[in-house]
């Protein structure tokens, strides 16, 4: 009976430091999503001139306004962008968002490559840019990058973005 008692308890013991060595596979997103939006911070360095802004992206389909805001949200800048018409902050602007944001800012951002990396790890969807993601966040049992570094190509522009929420709407 003292023996059963020891081996009962032995085994016991042994479950319960047993640990699964196994690593846990997280999930990406199987489809894009059509109406998602996502908060952050972003600092860009352009031929050594770094400057760091909020940002707010918010997409229904291919139409997106991103909100760029100074630190303490003191100036903002508000650009909508639909398949017809690009408007900064409520003024029509007959250029690409990415020929604006060049004139204007010097950088711009690759708005149209941010779905699939954010949503399907997708780092290879763009020729002008190397694309890397530093560091990963789980929300929802969903892996998302935490910070994503954008290095232009041909020019001296560097972007680092530092999600903080991603929201699926649809």
């Amino acid at each position: 009976m003292k023996r059963i008692i020891i081996t009962c308890f032995t085994l016991f013991l042994s479950s319960c430091s047993t640990l699964n060595i196994h690593p846990t596979k997280l999930e990406y997103q199987q489809t894009l999503p059509s109406i998602w939006k996502v908060y952050g911070r972003l600092s860009v360095s352009v031929n050594s001139d770094t400057k760091t802004l909020g940002f707010e992206v918010s997409f229904d389909h291919h139409d997106y306004k991103l909100i760029l805001s100074t630190a303490f949200g003191f100036g903002q800048i508000l650009i909508e962008s639909s398949q017809k018409k690009l408007l900064v902050n409520d003024k029509l602007i007959n250029l690409t968002f990415n020929q604006w944001m060049t004139n204007e800012m010097g950088w711009y951002l690759p708005i149209d490559t941010l779905a699939k990396i954010l949503f399907k790890n997708e780092i290879n969807s763009t020729r002008h840019w190397q694309i890397k993601i530093s560091s990963y966040q789980l929300i929802d049992d969903i892996q998302y990058p935490k910070v994503i570094r954008f290095n232009h190509l041909s020019k001296l522009i560097k972007i680092k973005l530092l999600i903080n929420e991603v929201h699926k709407l649809k």
